[in-house]
């Protein structure tokens, strides 16, 4: 963060106060959302205090949405527990509306909710971090400066990856029948891609993973919905896989129902197939909003895990055809299919 100034530490209400220095931006947007007003005009002035000078507040989830559309902002603090529309749904309006901007936005609930299950279903619903209700002012600023630095870091990656598929875009166009699809590379450019991360994998550390997503039976899905729905529904599943994977990760569409996903595995382990969970959920849980009303698509998801040694090299079309068998299976089971290359 780059503006400096002196502020004052105490308890989020109340309570002894000593002065320290600390870093904020005032760059950063924040939009509080609670409905007890009181709260939202407490953490406002806290953050003020702390050089965050762009504070908007609102009482409502309904009138938090309403700010997002007029502007954008970097951080979104929200109550778990709100009328009409509590806390994880808002999360979910605003990663829809994150998609369609091409940007990200942090998402911090205040809750007094405790357990595992309560905590992974948020986040699952895509919420990036928790703080307790009526939280110590010092442990306030600390995670809006965290996740200042993270949005602006994720913001900064998906430009970055806009700028490559830009540029993937221009030397894959005349090269492949398929053309570039929605901005994503096409079969040509996953199969490059795909070679490139086994060579990375023969001569360093660490697993390759080649996954597919296919939406199961899409000329059904025409013949039922039509031809707007079927691109709608195509464009949703790339928008929430960009959303689940990593910055970094290769997104890639290699037929009209088959998305392919590869990334690098840190560690030699199989991964476990709960670390897509939130892919899947995201995907095959949640319905598409298209012209013809909203679709719910159960998609199949298997993923093919290489690592050295191998007995035989694998190929990129070696590990597409491996990968792409299992998705029959993947459908009928409902969950995401992992395997390793054993060749």
């Amino acid at each position: 963060m780059s503006a400096q100034g002196v502020c004052v530490v105490g308890s989020f209400i109340g309570g002894d106060v000593a002065e320290r220095e600390t870093s904020s931006d005032d760059s950063v947007s924040v939009v509080v959302v609670d409905d007890a007003r009181f709260t939202c005009e407490m953490i406002r002035r806290t953050l003020r205090s702390e050089g965050f000078h762009d504070v908007r507040v609102a009482t409502t989830a309904a009138e938090a949405l309403e700010r997002l559309d007029e502007r954008q902002a970097d951080i979104v603090l929200a109550d778990w527990l709100m009328p009409e529309m509590d806390g994880l749904a808002l999360t979910q309006r605003i990663r829809d509306q994150d998609r369609a901007a091409e940007r990200y936005t942090y998402v911090i609930l205040l809750t007094a909710k405790e357990g595992v299950d309560s905590l992974t279903e948020a986040f699952d619903q895509g919420v990036d971090d928790f703080i307790g209700k009526g939280p110590d002012h010092q442990e306030l600023v600390a995670r809006i400066n965290a996740a200042a630095r993270i949005a602006s870091l994720q913001n900064d990656l998906i430009q970055a990856k806009h700028h490559l598929l830009e540029l993937n875009q221009q030397l894959n166009e005349g090269d492949s029948p398929q053309s570039v699809v929605g901005g994503l590379g096409n079969r040509n450019f996953v199969t490059q891609r795909l070679e490139a991360l086994i060579r990375h994998v023969e001569t360093r550390d660490g697993m390759g993973l080649c996954g597919l997503v296919r939406i199961p039976d899409i000329a059904g899905l025409r013949q039922s919905h039509g031809a707007s729905a079927v691109e709608e529904v195509t464009e949703g599943v790339a928008s929430r896989l960009a959303d689940t994977v990593r910055p970094l990760d290769v997104i890639g569409r290699v037929a009209e129902d088959t998305f392919a996903v590869l990334m690098l595995h840190e560690g030699d382990e199989r991964p476990h197939p709960n670390i897509f969970r939130r892919t899947h959920n995201a995907l095959s849980l949640r319905p598409y909003r298209t012209t013809a009303g909203f679709v719910t698509v159960p998609c199949a998801i298997a993923i093919t895990g290489f690592n050295t040694p191998w007995v035989n090299r694998p190929s990129a079309e070696q590990l597409l055809e491996l990968t792409a068998d299992e998705l029959d299976d993947a459908y009928q089971a409902g969950r995401v299919i992992v395997q390793q290359w054993q060749q």
